[in-house]
């Protein structure tokens, strides 16, 4: 199986519950994951307020998991099921290597 990092990119209003659905779905529980807080720039930006407009970047949350590809493409349809049309972006690239040290 192929290992990949998938990334995905939503409003901070979902973090909770993007965290309670991947921790719902055992091979990214076991896996575990990285969330944190980011801002947000680019022209396709929807801002949440007049104050993100001014600073020109909005806050969302960035979550990181490693997972073998089909365990990665089984949770991206287990968050469309239960987050449907939420605006969530997602991006999976392959692992070449990794471990820990």
């Amino acid at each position: 199986m192929s290992a990949v990092v998938l990334t995905l990119i939503a409003p901070t209003a979902l973090k909770e519950e993007l965290v309670a659905a991947m921790l719902a779905h055992p091979p990214t529980a076991e896996s575990g994951f990285i969330a944190r807080e980011v801002e947000g720039y680019g022209h396709n930006i929807d801002f949440d307020s007049v104050v993100e407009q001014v600073r020109g970047h909005t806050l969302v949350v960035e979550i990181v998991v490693a997972l073998p590809d089909t365990e990665a493409r089984g949770l991206l349809d287990a968050l469309a099921e239960e987050l449907p049309a939420r605006g969530i972006v997602w991006r999976i690239l392959p692992v070449s290597a990794g471990g820990t040290l």
